[in-house]
């Protein structure tokens, strides 16, 4: 059993938070923070039972603990809720003092305990996806998303949100454009840990099959399998056909809702992509699907970042670059990968935050605008269900998804 009541109190009495506090003059809100803080704690030891009961699912979602909350302990939530976002959305997100979104996780967690007392499972839920999302811990403490897997299985066991027919995966006939100097990506069958290593050594893309294939996910992920699954569950999708559009935009919603509107059938204009996403370590009952790849370790002993790629047929990304060795694995559907050499001029654009994007539409490239590109060699590879391709450090990569598409990436720096 989790000791909820550890977790606030180590929460409550933590120095860096109090520092920051103090460092941004926020002595109004430090105190609501406290203020708050107790009065969970107050409840929790008044009905730690009840609570413990909900998670466990012994309360159902029809009939959960609906207590009567104080008032003004949901309205201290709510003002440092607002005054966390203003902090929050000042100036680009990769700037943002991450003090602000640790708090934002921990009155998150509030949020969510208050909702479950209440009997509100669902606002629990979505109270503790968004700390998840937007929110950042102070550690590696992973406390929101086990109540968040909590409520998960309560709601799970009293809805059917099964689909009415499976989604066929089909494979896009899509002609290669026009490519310079254009190479194969050489593939390997479960090559030997020795053998991988003088790849990487070489230095070029390549493909690897039969490394993945115990991997349950394999076998369990689909559109079907996550609506059933999690389909209460907020992710971050990103919408438009490019994020070098003026029109790209991002948004939360549910999986249940992406899966609708952007996968199964087209509600909207523009594509919708679960893109470059740690989803594992948000919904985290999907790690039991995947392994550790031992090619991945052998390779790094720096902390690995492990993103997810969700989406429907005809989602691009642009050609870049990204600052990791990465090892990208195909689990459902079917992604064609066009690279290049890390030293070709594949023109990057010149704003600050799309410099590791080319400013060149690999697809259909103006050789007048952009002459030097016919002097580049690009690496072509299309993958299906199990492959696993590595992109060396800083290599441009375009990639299309020629059909519903699940794939996960292990990036690593040394």
């Amino acid at each position: 059993m989790i000791d909820w009541l550890k977790i606030i109190d180590s929460c409550l009495k933590n120095k860096t938070i109090k520092a920051k506090f103090q460092s941004f003059h926020c002595s109004k809100e430090q105190s609501l923070y406290e203020e708050v803080g107790e009065s969970i704690i107050a409840l929790l030891k008044d009905n730690s039972d009840l609570f413990n009961s909900a998670l466990d699912g012994r309360i159902s979602s029809s009939s959960t603990c609906k207590l009567s909350i104080d008032s003004t302990t949901v309205m201290k939530i709510e003002i440092l809720l607002d005054v966390i976002w203003e902090n929050v959305n000042i100036g680009h997100w990769k700037d943002v003092d991450v003090f602000w979104r640790q708090v934002f996780l921990i009155i998150s967690f509030f949020k969510a305990v208050v909702f479950v007392f209440r009997g509100d499972l669902h606002s629990a839920l979505t109270a503790s996806d968004k700390g998840i999302i937007m929110g950042a811990p102070f550690e590696k403490e992973t406390y929101l998303q086990e109540l968040a897997d909590s409520i998960q299985n309560v709601i799970a066991r009293s809805r059917d949100l099964t689909m009415d027919c499976k989604i066929p995966v089909f494979k896009a006939v899509k002609p290669l454009p026009d490519l310079p100097n254009s190479k194969i990506v050489p593939i390997y069958e479960s090559p030997s840990l020795e053998h991988y290593l003088q790849l990487i050594e070489v230095g070029r893309p390549f493909v690897m099959k039969n490394i993945i294939n115990h991997w349950p996910a394999l076998n369990k992920w689909s559109v079907e399998y996550l609506v059933q699954k999690f389909g209460e569950r907020l992710v971050p999708i990103e919408i438009g056909s490019s994020y070098t559009s003026s029109s790209w935009t991002q948004k939360l919603i549910s999986i249940e809702e992406f899966v609708d509107r952007y996968i199964t059938c087209s509600h909207s204009a523009e594509p919708g992509y679960l893109a470059q996403y740690e989803l594992l370590n948000h919904i985290t009952r999907l790690k039991e699907d995947i392994y550790p790849i031992d090619y991945c370790i052998a390779s790094s002993s720096e902390d690995i970042i492990t993103n997810c790629w969700i989406g429907p047929t005809g989602t691009v990304s642009p050609a870049h670059h990204d600052p990791y060795h990465n090892l990208f694995c195909q689990i459902q559907g079917y992604k064609r990968f066009i690279m290049f050499h890390r030293h070709e001029n594949l023109y990057p654009h010149h704003h600050h935050l799309l410099r590791n994007t080319s400013q060149i539409d690999v697809e259909s490239p103006s050789i007048e605008q952009f002459p030097d590109y016919e002097k580049c060699s690009a690496w072509v590879t299309d993958l299906g269900p199990g492959d696993v391709l590595y992109i060396p450090l800083g290599w441009w990569h375009h990639v299309r998804s020629l059909s519903i598409s699940f794939s996960v990436s292990f990036w690593w720096n040394k």
